[in-house]
């Protein structure tokens, strides 16, 4: 999802520089189809959230910072942040295809092939490879449909649905509570489906839309090769030094440093406020996953609005010629915090920081987003 959010705040916008009125429409038309594929992947990660807590885990969204160091996922998957260009397409399109569809990633995203596989089956959990999206939930629904069978449905989904997000909390295809084998498979069928298309190839899938999005590329390129439809940004963004060797590029630029720590700090509340989500239970349960559903969606807008503002912004003398972006920095840990008057303490006290950092940055975002940070810092209430 960071990955396709990446491209898509690096695409221009109209109005901008060098587009013209039929390369500003398609451009426009790309910028959407992205986000609704990283909206649907936003889905996706709260369908298996629910189906960690059904069978008794407690959802979490830690994740290694970017670029994502070989050997967290399998060798043919590489994660990283790059801009809108032909190969990052090649790059999603190869990782979404469906199985059985060959293809070859591109070329700045071959990394070196290792395995993963486990020596012997042990008691400890270990990483397992996959060759495409659809491998690895295949492998999920065999052993949820195995422990169903040698621990029992009830035995399995031991945690019932309270506490998941449902239907009635958040209109997203798909995403509603899972209590059983037969809620789970339809679950993970709608990640697989809308992601690769399997098993019928759906033509409004992940990887259907990447390659339509290519093809229009190409089309455009034939007419106009200048055509530029995205900002230059640099690839795998930092906001500290990185450690020597890394291809990480640190953003030095003093215009972007403040813009970016303010993206990173709402990304971060974000994750927090959705993992609140979670797990609560009470008859004011629902107002409050309602209340905390309302502050993340205020914080994903504030958050598109600074990583478009960055790509906008240079990256610094160290990268001359070359645009900032949103580094999606994680915290070590985004565990859930204690609830009651601790969780809304400081949840209220993050968005007021926010708000004060926000008046700092007048020439990138609207005071608007001042403004409903502010109001969400005063008004915020839980348990009620």
């Amino acid at each position: 999802m960071c990955s396709y959010l990446y491209a898509a705040f690096s695409l221009k916008g109209c109005g901008d520089e060098g587009l013209t009125t039929e390369q500003a429409d398609a451009v426009e038309r790309w910028r959407k189809s992205i986000m609704d594929v990283a909206i649907e992947e936003m889905g996706h990660l709260l369908i298996v959230a629910n189906l960690t807590m059904a069978v008794g885990g407690r959802p979490h969204f830690a994740r290694p910072n970017f670029p994502v160091s070989p050997g967290y996922f399998p060798a043919a998957v590489v994660v990283r942040l790059s801009g809108f260009c032909e190969q990052t397409l090649d790059h999603f399109i190869f990782l979404e295809r469906p199985q059985g569809v060959e293809g070859e990633d591109a070329d700045a995203f071959v990394e070196e092939a290792y395995c993963r596989s486990q020596a012997r089956v042990g008691l400890m959990p270990a990483p397992q490879d996959y060759a495409t999206i659809g491998h690895l939930y295949d492998a999920i629904r065999a052993n949820i449909r195995a422990l169903a069978g040698s621990l029992t449905e009830q035995g399995l989904f031991l945690s019932g649905t309270a506490g998941q997000l449902g239907a009635d909390d958040i209109e997203m295809e798909g995403v509603d509570v899972i209590g059983d084998v037969a809620t789970a498979m339809r679950g993970i069928d709608l990640v697989v489906e809308q992601g690769e298309g399997s098993p019928s190839d759906r033509e409004d899938s992940h990887y259907r839309s990447f390659v339509a999005i290519k093809s229009e590329l190409h089309e455009l390129m034939a007419v106009d090769s200048a055509f530029a439809p995205a900002w230059s940004v640099v690839d795998d963004p930092v906001l500290r030094c990185p450690p020597e060797g890394s291809a990480a590029c640190l953003i030095d630029d003093p215009a972007a440093i403040p813009l970016l720590d303010f993206a990173c700090a709402t990304y971060g509340l974000l994750l927090r406020t959705l993992t609140q989500c979670f797990g609560r239970t009470g008859s004011s349960a629902r107002d409050d996953r309602s209340a905390l559903l309302g502050v993340s969606f205020t914080l994903m807008h504030a958050l598109a609005a600074a990583a478009g503002a960055l790509a906008k912004c240079p990256a610094g003398a160290s990268h001359p010629g070359l645009n900032a972006g949103m580094t999606f920095t994680m915290l070590r840990g985004v565990e859930p915090l204690l609830g009651g008057i601790v969780e809304q303490t400081i949840i209220r006290e993050r968005l007021a920081g926010l708000a004060d950092g926000s008046l700092k940055l007048a020439g990138h975002l609207s005071q608007n987003i001042t403004t409903q940070l502010g109001s969400l810092a005063r008004s915020f209430v839980l348990g009620q």
